[in-house]
């Protein structure tokens, strides 16, 4: 089945958990997924802009199959980080940015830190994509993501774990959940979430919001897809395609 991957990371090196465009697209080959939405691995080692430049380069080289998204960093200086957005955007052309307010340290909400890059984000017609994992729910809370829905309703939101995240979630899935029905410009993308919480997504909001995410390197991607096709087995067929490429075509205007 075709596919599209909504969480990749990719390097500008391969320095420990890594995976570099030349890596990735052999990957996504043997695998049999058409696209990947990638997004910088910086931050953890605060490479910002060697990473951002390293997804616009590859999404240039292989502009059929990456969605380059830049990432951001505000904690490491709101100024310089207003700067490389406005790199990511007009020089780069980024489809959208991702923030992570639990790794990085700040509550995905802030007025002063986030704000200021999702604002830029709205007026340019992007995607906002945010970190939303049990990791650190303080900053990453779905209810958080909710204001942001409420204070931007254009702009197309996409919540990465559903609230899981490589480790047990406390309500976060329910929150998730329940945000998604109530915000109709969010949606999930649930890669290292409990197999049972995606189901359950599946179900209560139907699949038109929910698109296969890997978290590659983190997880393999022939386990991510393996898992999916696991959740999948007991839905339609018109389910499958959506949750494995077609809502993922439709948010990025790919038909």
């Amino acid at each position: 089945m075709r596919t599209i991957d909504m969480d990749v990371h990719l390097s500008s090196d391969n320095a420990g958990i890594s995976i570099t465009a030349e890596q990735l697209i052999p990957d996504m080959d043997k695998n049999e997924v058409e696209k990947s939405v990638t997004w910088p691995m910086q931050n953890y080692l605060r490479q910002v802009s060697q990473d951002n430049k390293a997804i616009a380069i590859a999404a240039k080289k292989y502009p059929d199959r990456i969605i380059p998204f830049g990432g951001i960093n505000p904690v490491l200086g709101l100024e310089e980080s207003i700067e490389e957005l406005k790199r990511c955007i007009y020089e780069y052309g980024m489809r959208g940015i991702k923030l992570n307010g639990a790794r990085d340290g700040y509550h995905i909400n802030d007025k002063k830190l986030a704000y200021p890059v999702i604002e830029k984000l709205a007026e340019n017609g992007l995607i906002f994509a945010t970190h939303c994992g049990s990791n650190s729910p303080i900053h990453s809370h779905p209810f958080l993501i909710r204001e942001i829905s409420k204070d931007f309703p254009k702009l197309k939101i996409i919540m990465v774990h559903m609230g899981g995240s490589g480790v047990p979630s406390e309500g976060l899935y329910d929150a998730a959940i329940q945000v998604v029905a109530e915000c109709p410009n969010v949606y999930l993308a649930p890669s290292e979430a409990d197999p049972r919480a995606i189901i359950k997504a599946i179900k209560i909001l139907g699949p038109e919001k929910i698109c296969f995410a890997s978290d590659n390197p983190f997880v393999m991607l022939k386990v991510s897809l393996a898992i999916y096709n696991a959740i999948l087995d007991d839905f339609d067929a018109n389910t499958k395609k959506l949750v494995m490429y077609g809502n993922a075509e439709k948010l990025f205007g790919l038909k």
